[in-house]
């Protein structure tokens, strides 16, 4: 069984759906159970992800859990890159879970091939594993915590280990550098685990966790020169897309296109396909 958690709102409900829609239909051999931190959802979304059990047979579980926004009073939620809360909701699903690992994706993702292999990383004692951020951003470094490059990851995509993640107290480190520290975050959960984990992740594969920086080439190439091959491979290869910047397939925004918005578009049809199957069926009973 592959346990998968997300944070959705209304805003953002269909995109998780597709995403959703693509893993299982990419991954027919392997059984999943769905874990959905909801944000003020409306009936007609929830409705909507729930669905997913119903026309997936692969799909053995949808669960939604509480957000959790208490817990971040003081957070910084009024950054030049996001205004939500619910980005720091995915440091807490490991505490509200009862599973020994679990794989934390981004609503805004797309599966283009089997995830058998991701599932099964060898994390090598470490918590958590997720790719490195394709920004190459110096945020360690500008908060004060290291000048080696390559260390700091995006947390788009996190393969955890729940239990190690609970004993490292990953979460509750994080949210105190979260309401002690609002002004040091800029990319708000992203800096609070980089900061608390200062690199001590395992490193994967970047076609699990494939960026729009990366996609597009736009902050040139990575300073380490032995990841670039890899990376090279992912654009033509990915399994995972991230639409992780402001041209979204779903957002149009002066006709500023994401390259590989066609995965989303087909995943989208065939979830389309499914649903109106399943309520042409429901209509013959």
């Amino acid at each position: 069984m592959i346990s998968i958690a997300s944070t959705t709102d209304n805003n953002m409900a269909i995109p998780l759906a597709v995403e959703y829609a693509s893993i299982l239909e990419n991954n027919q051999k392997s059984q999943f159970d769905f874990y959905i931190v909801k944000e003020k959802l409306s009936q007609q979304s929830i409705n909507l992800l729930q669905a997913i059990q119903d026309i997936y047979p692969n799909c053995h579980q949808i669960r939604f859990l509480e957000p959790l926004a208490d817990r971040y009073q003081n957070a910084n939620t009024n950054s030049p890159d996001s205004d939500i809360i619910n980005a720091y909701y995915r440091i807490e699903i490991p505490l509200e879970v009862n599973v020994p690992r679990i794989l934390y994706l981004d609503a805004d993702m797309i599966c283009c091939g089997n995830i058998d292999k991701l599932w099964q990383t060898d994390l090598h004692g470490h918590a958590f594993g997720a790719a490195e951020d394709s920004g190459y951003v110096n945020r360690l470094k500008e908060m004060g915590i290291s000048k080696e490059p390559g260390r700091y990851f995006n947390s788009g995509l996190l393969l955890i280990d729940v239990k190690k993640w609970n004993q490292e107290q990953i979460s509750q480190r994080s949210r105190k550098i979260a309401n002690d520290e609002p002004k040091l975050l800029k990319y708000q959960d992203q800096d609070a685990l980089n900061a608390v984990v200062d690199g001590d992740w395992e490193r994967l594969d970047p076609k699990y966790n494939l960026q729009t920086h990366l996609v597009r080439r736009e902050n040139g190439f990575n300073p380490i020169v032995d990841r670039r091959a890899s990376e090279a491979e992912a654009i033509k290869h990915p399994i995972i897309i991230h639409y992780n910047c402001f041209d979204k397939p779903w957002i149009s925004r002066n006709n500023h296109l994401h390259p590989l918005r066609k995965y989303y578009f087909a995943a989208k049809n065939q979830l389309i396909h499914r649903l109106a199957n399943f309520i042409k069926k429901e209509n013959s009973k």
